[in-house]
C-alpha cells in the first residue's frame, strides 16, 4: 500500500495532466455516441443525408487537426507553449459543444446549420486536443511512466464515460422516444445538458494545463543530434513504425467505437429495450475503468505493445459474448464489462506507444516532429470516427432504415453486423499488426540514452 501511495504522489503532475481527458472525453464521447441519433431521430435528417454530412466532417478533420498541429508547433516554438494554447482554446470549444445540443430547440434544423455547428466544434476541439496530447511526450520521458500516464488518462476518460452512459445517453434516448411535435421540454433539457458539459470541460482543461510539468529531456531540446524541422511541417517521418501506429489508430478511431455508436439502435430496434443501451454502455465504461487499472499494473512487467495485443483479444472475446447474449440482460451486461476491460487497453496504450515512437523516429532521422506526429494520429482517429458515422448512416439508409418505426429483419441484422462485426474485424487486424511491432521498455531506454548523448554533443 505504501509503494502505491508513493507512486501516486510521484505521479501528481501526470494525474493532473490526465484530468484533461475527463473533459475531452465528456465532450467528444457525448457527440460521438449520440450525434447520429440526434440528427436522425430528433432533427429528422434522413440517414443518407447524415452520411453525406459525416463525409464532410471527415474531410474537415483532415484539415482541422493538421492545422491545429501547425498552430501548436508554432505556439511551442514562439514561447506560447502547449499549456497556454489549451487555456485559450477551452472556452470556444465548450460553447461549440453547447450549440450542438441546443440544435433540437430549433426544431428541424437545416443540414447546413447542423454541419456548421459540428465543424465549429471539431475545429475548436482540435485546437486544445493536439497540444494536450503532445504534452504526453514532454511531461515524462520514461516508457513505463508514459504507460501509467496513458492509464490515468483512460481512468478519467472512463469517468466521463460513466456520465455519458448514465446522463447523456438516457436523456438523448428519452428525448427521441417521448418528445412529441411542438413539445420543447426534452430539447430544453438537452440544451442545459450542453451548457453543463461545457462548464465541466472548462474546469477539467484548466486544471490539466495548470498541473502539467514538462521535462527538458522529453522535450527534445534541439542540439547536434535533435533538430527542429525548418518551416511548416504537417506530417511526421513516414516509416514502418509510424505506418503501424497509423493502422492501429485507424482501428481505434473507425472500428472500435462502432460498438458504442450502434448501441442505441440495437437496443431500440433489435432488442426492443431502449433502456438497455445506457446499461450496456455503463457496464462497458466500468469495464474500461477496471481495465485501465489492470493495464497500469501490468505495464510494470510487460511491454505496452504486447499488452495492447492482449487488450484487443479480450475485446474480441467480449464482443462475441455480447452478440451471443442477445437481449438477455445478465449475460449481456457481463459481456459488456469484459469488452470494456479490452477497450480500456485499446484506448489507453496507443498513446504511450506513440510517445515512444517519437523518440525512435528522432533516433532514426535526427529530427523531432512530435506535434506533427500527434496531430496526424489525431486526424486518423477523429476522421476515422467521422468515417464510421458516415458508413453507419449510409448503410442504414441503404438497408431501408426509417426512424421511429418497426424495422425489417434485414435492417435489424445489418445493425447487429455493424455493432459486433466491425469492431471484431478491427481487433483482428490490430493483433496481426502488433505481432511485428517490437519497441519495448528496454529498447526505448537504449534509444532515449542515445538521443540524450546526441543532444549533449556540441558539434554540428
Amino acid at each position: 500500500m505504501g509503494s502505491h501511495r508513493y507512486l501516486l504522489t510521484r505521479d501528481r503532475h501526470l494525474i493532473g495532466y490526465s484530468v484533461g481527458n475527463f473533459g475531452k472525453n465528456l465532450l467528444l464521447g457525448s457527440v460521438d455516441v449520440t450525434l447520429l441519433f440526434l440528427l436522425t431521430d430528433l432533427l429528422g435528417v434522413p440517414a443518407q443525408q447524415v452520411s453525406v454530412l459525416m463525409a464532410v466532417v471527415f474531410c474537415g478533420d483532415l484539415l482541422l487537426d493538421l492545422g491545429a498541429g501547425l498552430l501548436a508547433s508554432r505556439a511551442q516554438h514562439s514561447g506560447i507553449g502547449y499549456r497556454r494554447l489549451i487555456v485559450l482554446g477551452t472556452l470556444p470549444c465548450a460553447l461549440a459543444f453547447a450549440l450542438i445540443f441546443s440544435l433540437p430547440l430549433l426544431g428541424h434544423a437545416s443540414l447546413a446549420l447542423s454541419g456548421a455547428a459540428i465543424l465549429l466544434f471539431r475545429a475548436a476541439y482540435a485546437v486544445i486536443d493536439v497540444p494536450h496530447n503532445s504534452l504526453l511526450a514532454r511531461i515524462t520521458s520514461d516508457s513505463r511512466a508514459r504507460g501509467r500516464a496513458s492509464g490515468y488518462r483512460t481512468v478519467f476518460s472512463s469517468a466521463a464515460g460513466v456520465v455519458i452512459a448514465t446522463v447523456v445517453v438516457p436523456l438523448v434516448g428519452g428525448a427521441g422516444q417521448h418528445a412529441q411535435p411542438g413539445q420543447h421540454a426534452a430539447p430544453g433539457q438537452l440544451a442545459w445538458l450542453g451548457m453543463a458539459g461545457g462548464l465541466l470541460f472548462c474546469g477539467a482543461m484548466l486544471l490539466a494545463a495548470w498541473s502539467s510539468r514538462e521535462e527538458l529531456d522529453a522535450a527534445g531540446a534541439p542540439g547536434a543530434g535533435a533538430r527542429r524541422p525548418a518551416g511548416a511541417v504537417f506530417l511526421p517521418r513516414l516509416d514502418r513504425l509510424f505506418a503501424a501506429m497509423a493502422l492501429i489508430a485507424g482501428v481505434t478511431g473507425f472500428a472500435t467505437p462502432v460498438f458504442g455508436k450502434m448501441m442505441l439502435y440495437v437496443a431500440t430496434y433489435a432488442w426492443h429495450q431502449p433502456a438497455l443501451a445506457g446499461r450496456v454502455l455503463f457496464m462497458l465504461t466500468l469495464g474500461q475503468f477496471a481495465g485501465a487499472v489492470w493495464w497500469i499494473f501490468m505495464i510494470r512487467h510487460h511491454d505496452k505493445t504486447r499488452l495492447l495485443a492482449v487488450s484487443h483479444g479480450v475485446a474480441l472475446g467480449g464482443i462475441a459474448l455480447c452478440a451471443l447474449a442477445d437481449a438477455r440482460p445478465a449475460p449481456l451486461l457481463a459481456a459488456a464489462a469484459v469488452t470494456g476491460v479490452g477497450f480500456g487497453g485499446i484506448f489507453m496504450l496507443p498513446w504511450g506507444i506513440l510517445a515512444d515512437v517519437i523518440d525512435f523516429a528522432e533516433f532514426r532521422h535526427r529530427e523531432r516532429r512530435e506535434t506533427a506526429t500527434f496531430a496526424t494520429v489525431l486526424v486518423i482517429l477523429k476522421a476515422g470516427a467521422a468515417a464510421s458515422s458516415a458508413a453507419i448512416g449510409w448503410t442504414l439508409g441503404a438497408l431501408g432504415y426509417v426512424p421511429g418505426l418497426a424495422q425489417s429483419l434485414s435492417v435489424v441484422r445489418g445493425m447487429q453486423v455493424l455493432a459486433f462485426g466491425v469492431p471484431a474485424l478491427g481487433s483482428v487486424l490490430a493483433v496481426l499488426t502488433l505481432r511485428r511491432l517490437a519497441i519495448g521498455h528496454q529498447a526505448h531506454a537504449r534509444v532515449l540514452r542515445a538521443n540524450q548523448l546526441r543532444r549533449a554533443r556540441p558539434g554540428p
